[in-house]
């Protein structure tokens, strides 16, 4: 675990499962509001993180198994509705209390986080975005883009996802994946024509 303030936010980091999925909670420093992005694996975990925040939502970035495995025990141990990308909501377990739409806001504590639909990885892929933090779920990673090789990837759509949504970001916005280490817009951007020539 890990916690980053900006000033205004924190955003805490949570590891969790064999995969090295990233949990992230979203926390407004005085009211103690806070958003979960990805409740992935070990409920018993994310929910001691949770202790002494009022978590407001469970936000999810896309549909496969590993980024929501504690979906369900989370938002029922707390208490609160969760949610999905719309055209990813059937890989889900059990029906969200919501689904995600592109420019849609979850606010926490006077701050809002929007949401982007950014498909590739799988059709409903959602990135979270708030000031100059981007929580990428698999569309972005440091040294290029989330597998599209399973049967719901599309690798000329993520890279669409890549090079006008993302890539459109200032260069010091924060990236923050659904798996392994952070990185930066400005990192990933020169590098762009090198993942198209490689194909992955």
């Amino acid at each position: 675990m890990n916690l980053h303030y900006d000033g205004e936010i924190w955003i805490k980091k949570v590891e969790v499962g064999t995969l090295g999925n990233n949990a992230y909670f979203l926390i407004d420093p005085d009211s103690k509001d806070a958003l979960l992005i990805d409740a992935a694996w070990e409920p018993n975990k994310l929910i001691a993180e949770a202790e002494g925040l009022n978590v407001l939502k469970v936000l999810t970035t896309h549909g496969h198994k590993d980024h929501h495995q504690a979906f369900d025990p989370v938002r029922k141990a707390l208490g609160v509705p969760g949610g999905i990308g719309e055209i990813d909501r059937d890989m889900l377990a059990s029906p969200p209390d919501f689904t995600i739409k592109e420019g849609d806001e979850f606010e926490f504590g006077g701050h809002k986080t929007v949401a982007m639909h950014t498909p590739g990885h799988t059709p409903g892929g959602t990135c979270f975005l708030i000031g100059k933090h981007l929580f990428s779920g698999d569309t972005l990673f440091p040294g290029g883009p989330g597998n599209t090789k399973s049967a719901m990837g599309d690798f000329p759509q993520i890279i669409e996802s890549i090079r006008t949504r993302l890539f459109t970001l200032p260069e010091d916005t924060l990236v923050y994946p659904g798996h392994g280490l952070d990185t930066t817009i400005g990192t990933e951007k020169p590098h762009l024509q090198e993942w198209i020539d490689r194909g992955w």
